[in-house]
């Protein structure tokens, strides 16, 4: 897949995802005023706080992904070969070079 595209389609997924975090997260707020204050059941709470942080979990990851198809491309375009532009970005991910 062209490089561009991928940067699209990982952009697109991991707005998605950042947007099913944001509604899950406002609907286990809903969920736990109701479950305090009017006997509703708890397990709506934890189905929205679940799928909040688990869309937030991929979300992180697909941003992660879309910084990491960037930074090798950019790399690329300098020279470097696909395996040296991969070992380069997981030292930088890793925090083993600055």
């Amino acid at each position: 897949m062209e490089t561009k595209t991928k940067l699209v389609w990982l952009e697109l997924v991991g707005g998605i995802l950042g947007w099913l975090w944001i509604l899950a997260s406002v609907a286990a707020l809903y969920f736990l005023v109701m479950a305090v204050f009017s006997d509703s059941p708890w397990s709506r709470f934890f189905w929205a706080f679940g799928i909040g942080a688990i869309a937030k979990w991929l979300a992180k990851g697909f941003r992660d992904n879309q910084q990491r198809v960037a930074f090798q491309a950019e790399l690329m375009a300098k020279g470097y070969s696909r395996e040296e532009a991969s070992k380069e970005w997981f030292d930088r991910y890793t925090g083993n070079k600055t």
